[in-house]
């Protein structure tokens, strides 16, 4: 009796070691079969949750019709296709869309953003798309020339941009933050502040659909121009980075590029992409 109660002991044994093998199996196809259906690693297989501001031309603005538009939205949306992907975006301000980002609310940021160390800390960034200058709107009437110009002036600037760091070269200028671009503009125009300080395509479209402003100053930047990515999440941003590749190679990516700029990239942008050197 005391044998046969043992081999029961033994074959339960057996049976659950092999219960538990079949089991790890499972679990390990099924992870399996979600990176295939997921390769992305998307919030949501099959469709990228892009957040935009909507208010940053000629980057990421809102069409007649209410639509996301601009250069990075139209790069994004031509690598979405190639990927077999879909694209959603969600409004949201730079600051609040690199904070949902941060936490894991979006799969990308598709505005133009500066790559900066500080952000390098909680986001990845795709290559740069573009190479840009700062510029600091006035009104024509300003008799600013110079940086220190603004001294004891308001000079506008939006919450969470990389021209937050500019107010460094512009000693005694009185910050003055805003959530958007379109508020920043109002705000000049109103004479509420002095200046506005901006990347430089987003103030050449200012000048074209305000007459009354002038860009009293400017300086190259020091970062590239770009969307970014969850912290961590390679296989988007590298297939990303592949399609804009290929889109250079096969001179799409120059087509949405003059579309939306008449000069032609700068050479730190040819540095990354050699190929745009070619550009006329």
């Amino acid at each position: 009796m005391t044998l046969k109660f043992g081999k029961l002991i033994k074959t339960a044994a057996v049976a659950g070691a092999a219960a538990l093998l079949l089991a790890g199996c499972a679990s390990s196809q099924g992870s399996a079969s979600k990176a295939k259906s997921n390769p992305y690693h998307l919030i949501t297989a099959g469709t990228i949750l892009a957040a935009t501001s909507g208010d940053q031309p000629p980057f990421a603005s809102m069409d007649s019709s209410g639509k996301p538009s601009g250069m990075i939205i139209d790069v994004t949306n031509a690598v979405a296709k190639r990927l077999d992907l879909k694209v959603t975006y969600k409004l949201a301000t730079t600051d609040a869309g690199i904070q949902g980002l941060s936490a894991k609310q979006y799969d990308m940021v598709a505005n133009g953003l500066g790559i900066t160390p500080d952000r390098q800390k909680t986001l990845d960034f795709a290559k740069g798309l573009y190479w840009s200058t700062t510029a600091l709107l006035t009104k024509k009437s300003s008799t600013a020339t110079s940086l220190k110009d603004f001294s004891g002036k308001k000079v506008a600037v939006v919450t969470g941009s990389v021209q937050v760091d500019y107010f460094s070269q512009l000693p005694g200028a009185i910050q003055t933050d805003f959530e958007d671009e379109n508020s920043a503009v109002s705000a000049l125009n109103s004479g509420s502040v002095d200046a506005f300080v901006v990347g430089g395509p987003d103030a050449e479209q200012y000048l074209k659909k305000f007459s009354s402003l002038k860009i009293a100053a400017s300086a190259p930047v020091d970062h590239a121009t770009t969307v970014a990515f969850q912290k961590g999440n390679s296989a988007l941003t590298d297939a990303y980075d592949k399609e804009v590749g290929k889109m250079i190679a096969d001179g799409s990516f120059q087509k949405i590029y003059k579309s939306y700029f008449s000069e032609k990239p700068e050479p730190e942008l040819v540095k990354i992409w050699p190929e745009l050197g070619d550009m006329k």
